[in-house]
């Protein structure tokens, strides 16, 4: 009888060790990796300036992101590269744009975009982690945080079972607006972005006197 009480206290203990145990969700899934994934983007390009004629000018046209090979950096840590392609229509042929690279460690998914290295993700994804969007580069601080974390959502004529969005900026005042964040779908990566930087009027945010805006929404993905 006293042996089968001990046997049934490191029982109970292990359960209840077991219940106490955290378990760490990293989100990598938000950031894929693998080679031949792509994206395809509708994106809107609008330019604002009314000194000239047109004073607001809107653009539309395609990207695609692929994930090529992977490649060692100096400091012999993994890295790929991001081919980017564009067309102006989805019946025109795709033409390489240029050649980003990517980087996922244990910690952060890095981008280098325009040689401006960033930093577009922390691991792991929670509502307290919060890191500075430019810390791998010169530029000022951004201090990106998520929000809306494994919610549902619907984009256009796509819906996704679980995103997490990432706030890099929102800074508005009497002469400016400045807007940027990004949607992450698991295991399709970016499926939706808004970068504005606007000279405005009297916070009026639709009283626009020079900048640009960028949105980025995918419509495909897969593997290739």
């Amino acid at each position: 009888m006293r042996q089968f009480f001990f046997l049934f206290a490191i029982v109970v203990g292990f359960v209840s060790c077991k219940k106490d145990e955290t378990v760490i969700i990293y989100g990598y899934q938000y950031f894929p990796f693998e080679k031949g994934k792509y994206v395809v983007y509708d994106v809107m390009d609008i330019f604002h300036d009314v000194a000239l004629n047109p004073a607001h000018d809107t653009n539309y046209y395609q990207i695609k992101e692929v994930i090529g090979d992977e490649e060692l950096d100096n400091e012999n840590q993994v890295y790929r590269k991001l081919y980017r392609y564009k067309r102006l229509t989805s019946s025109d042929a795709w033409n390489i744009k240029d050649v980003w690279v990517i980087k996922r460690t244990k910690t952060n998914a890095e981008v280098v975009e325009e040689n401006k290295r960033r930093i577009a993700m922390a691991f792991s994804i929670s509502y307290d982690q919060e890191w500075n969007y430019n810390a791998l580069n010169e530029d000022e601080a951004l201090d990106a945080y998520y929000e809306n974390i494994y919610e549902p959502l619907s984009i256009g004529d796509i819906s996704y079972d679980s995103t997490v969005r990432v706030e890099i900026e929102q800074n508005l005042n009497f002469i400016e607006y400045k807007r940027q964040y990004s949607i992450y779908a698991a295991n399709i990566g970016k499926v939706y972005s808004v970068k504005k930087n606007l000279v405005i009027t009297n916070s009026d945010t639709l009283d626009i006197q020079k900048g640009t805006e960028i949105i980025y929404t995918a419509t495909q993905f897969g593997i290739e």
